[in-house]
């Protein structure tokens, strides 16, 4: 618009005004009236009278001094005229370089600009960078129809721009389609206002490719939408509990957003082996009867819960890898399939497929993986507070059967202590009944003994055989009768803890000899071997007369349990502190106490063993309780000699009771029941430095009675 306003300045200024002015006219006049006189005069001088010639003459001064009066008053010197001359040529030459400067301002704008015919539309002119941006020559696209350049209702939009230029004299359109010549459509944002070009109305109309910021914002719109897309998927999953509703309901969301005909979600088992078929939407009976259940790594599911990486195909019936052949059958073509990622963990798989034959774009997998981690960590949330609603009802349910427990725990407890209690009122009523029954027996026993052995002596000769066998057995009856007495009362004392000690030195293999002396005739009947290894030591610190009662019970325990021809032995052993303490875990059944009081660093270890008939395991404890008898009560009979014979069921208490008051204790191993099973092995286990003692002086008084149980 200013190079065509200085074009109308320029012509303005050009001299068109000299050219009818009075002195302008007045110099014509007097030219013209001289050469017309001229003429005349010619003319009457050679062909006319004279009074013609005068006439003609007349004629001529009459038009001459008019002329002259005009060339006197209003007639220009010649150097006047040539200056307007040489004026009005820089004129014309300055209007013709700002027309050319104009043109090129025109031509070599950076933006596209036409000139528009206000009533039509129509262009009447572009610029080189229009021509260049619409692919059409300068000339040829003032001859296009509107229809060619501005599509479908493009074409409208334009027009009304013309007329709102017209009606307002400014109008701009921000986007509007135009075709190029080849046939591509670009976005143009117009900006237009009435001007003139020369003497008549134009629409001068500035256009820009906009093209590229129209794609850049549909970007930004679509990645809104699909941000929108995905907010809204992991808004909906953080709602929902429901694993099934809350993916079918998101798998319709999916599909309608890409436009897919079907599809499905996929849920890893089986410790990630199988894929599950858990939501679906569009598949046919066929198709869903091969799809329900699938391996990981077979199909194009299958593959991609086996890498984590999506899958897809442009037309399934052309692609190897699909599963089931009822999928080509049912019309599928177009397949996308992506993982169900948590923390970096494929838990699923979600795909859907087309009717037509689909190109997945870029833009839309890297949507589907953003949707595909959404749900995948949803599913982990679902399946983890599922995991913990589970737990939490069995939780409840635990503590529901622990509280029920806790009830039964307490009453048996209730039961225990009053078991307890009337256990503990037994035991002091036999024990009170044994330590009576004693000292009340010890009396009527030593009239019978005694009584026994007058008769024996008195009547002697004069007695049957018979008799004196009845005599003898109420004797030897009343002995035994006697030894349990005594047994029965050094158990009192032991459970008393009045036990007495005599500590002295004791030799051993003396003691050992004397035990030996005693069973010869035994070993001899019975055909049993005895034998004493060579002691690592040949004296410890104890109660002689306890000791050789306790060696006395173990070896005729051996002898009851060992069939004729069997074999006897007693050896020793040094064992330090140290490694007690390594067998505490197999030995701390047999005595507690031991292990919770302070230990002596040196111990003598003494075992008795045996080929008989050995101790199952789950008796070997019980058998130091004292009244306890192995194997059926209707098989026992009396016997300190015979194979199998039984006691009352002291002896092994006493042993053990003896031990442990000298600061030992006592254990035994056997492999099992059974003549064949390698017998039995009964330990004690003595210290061999002498025990602190508890006071100034120990009272030490010796057991009474004979011969051991």
């Amino acid at each position: 618009m200013k190079n065509e306003r200085f074009l109308e300045e320029s012509e303005s200024t050009m001299p068109r005004k000299a050219w009818i002015t009075p002195k302008y006219l007045g110099v014509t006049a007097g030219v013209f009236s001289a050469l017309v006189l001229s003429l005349l005069l010619g003319r009457a001088f050679l062909d006319r009278s004279f009074a013609e010639s005068a006439l003609v003459l007349l004629t001529g001064l009459a038009l001459l001094f008019p002329g002259l009066y005009l060339v006197r008053r209003h007639g220009l010197p010649w150097r006047e005229r040539q200056r307007l001359e040489t004026e009005n040529s820089h004129l014309r030459q300055a209007a013709e370089e700002a027309e050319l400067r104009f043109q090129q301002l025109f031509d070599n704008a950076g933006d596209a600009i036409f000139f528009i015919h206000p009533e039509t539309g129509a262009f009447l002119d572009i610029n080189r960078r229009g021509a260049q941006l619409l692919g059409y020559p300068g000339q040829s696209i003032t001859d296009l129809p509107l229809g060619e350049l501005f599509p479908g209702g493009q074409r409208r939009r334009y027009l009304r721009l013309v007329k709102k230029v017209l009606r307002d004299g400014y109008g701009e359109v921000p986007d509007l389609l135009i075709r190029r010549r080849d046939g591509r459509l670009m976005h143009g944002e117009l900006h237009a206002r009435l001007g003139d070009l020369g003497k008549r109305k134009v629409v001068h109309c500035v256009l820009r490719d906009v093209s590229e910021m129209h794609h850049i914002e549909e970007e930004l719109r679509q990645k809104n939408r699909d941000l929108a897309l995905v907010n809204d998927i992991a808004h909906q999953a953080a709602g929902s509990r429901d694993a099934k509703r809350m993916l079918d309901g998101l798998l319709g969301r999916v599909l309608e957003t890409f436009a897919a005909d079907g599809g499905g979600i996929f849920l890893l088992r089986h410790q990630g082996r199988e894929l599950h078929l858990l939501v679906h939407r569009g598949i046919e009976e066929p198709v869903l009867s091969d799809m329900e259940k699938m391996p990981v790594g077979q199909g194009l599911a299958g593959r991609v819960a086996a890498s984590g990486k999506p899958r897809s195909s442009p037309d399934l019936r052309h692609d190897n890898r699909v599963w089931s052949e009822s999928v080509r059958q049912a019309g599928w073509r177009g397949y996308q399939a992506v993982p169900l990622v948590s923390d970096q963990r494929t838990v699923g798989v979600l795909f859907f497929f087309t009717l037509e034959k689909r190109i997945f774009r870029r833009e839309e997998v890297r949507l589907l993986l953003a949707i595909g981690k959404q749900l995948g960590g949803a599913v982990d949330s679902v399946e983890l507070y599922d995991a913990l609603q589970w737990q939490h009802r069995l939780t409840e349910a635990s503590n529901r059967e622990l509280e029920q427990s806790r009830l039964r725990l307490r009453e048996s407890l209730r039961r225990m202590e009053l078991a307890n209690r009337t256990l503990e009122q037994t035991e002091r009523l036999k024990s009170n009944f044994i330590t009576l029954a004693s000292h009340e027996l010890r009396t009527p026993l030593t009239y019978i003994l005694s009584g026994s052995e007058l008769l024996a002596g008195t009547l002697r000769g004069r007695l049957s055989d018979e008799e004196q066998n009845v005599l003898r057995a109420i004797h030897q009856g009343g002995l035994r009768l006697h030894e349990i007495v005594q047994d029965l009362l050094d158990m009192a004392r032991i459970e008393a803890n009045a036990c007495p000690i005599t500590r002295g030195k004791v030799h051993l293999p003396t003691l050992l000899a004397e035990v030996e002396q005693e069973f010869q005739t035994l070993f001899r009947q019975r055909n049993l071997s005895f034998r004493v290894t060579p002691l690592p030591t040949d004296e410890i610190h104890g109660d002689a007369r306890q000791l050789g009662k306790t060696f006395h019970r173990l070896v005729e325990n051996a002898v009851k349990f060992t069939p004729e021809g069997g074999a006897i032995e007693i050896s020793g052993n040094l064992l330090h502190d140290r490694e007690l303490r390594l067998q505490e875990a197999q030995l701390r059944d047999f005595s507690t106490a031991f292990f919770t009081r302070p230990m002596l660093p040196r111990f003598l270890q003494l075992s008795i063993r045996d080929t008989g008939v050995g101790i199952d395991p789950a008796e070997q404890v019980r058998i130091f309780d004292k009244f306890y008898e192995i194997g059926p009560p209707d098989g026992h009979f009396t016997s300190r000699t015979s194979f199998g014979g039984k006691g009352v069921g002291l002896g092994l208490s006493l042993v053990k009771g003896v031990v442990e008051a000298h600061g030992g204790m006592t254990w035994v191993e056997s492999p099992g029941t059974g003549e064949t099973l390698g017998g039995s092995a009964f330990h004690l286990l003595l210290p061999l430095d002498p025990l602190p003692l508890e006071g100034s002086h120990e009272q030490l008084t010796s057991l009474s009675g004979h011969s051991p149980a």
